[in-house]
């Protein structure tokens, strides 16, 4: 999380490994971006730029 004056959030980076045998780098990659689309966390804080890192190792 990234604080601003005031604090204020400015941003979020969400960083991820997974270790998921027989799952393939889209599907995972798609499956990552649909948790964070319906994260309620993610749905309260729409204004603040969320950047996501999610690798499958």
């Amino acid at each position: 999380m990234h604080l601003g004056p005031g604090p204020t959030i400015t941003n979020i980076d969400l960083s991820t490994r997974v270790e998921a045998p027989g799952l393939d780098e889209a599907t995972f990659q798609d499956l990552a971006a649909q948790a964070k689309a319906g994260c309620p966390v993610s749905k309260a804080l729409a204004a603040v730029e969320i950047k996501l890192d999610a690798q499958l190792v």
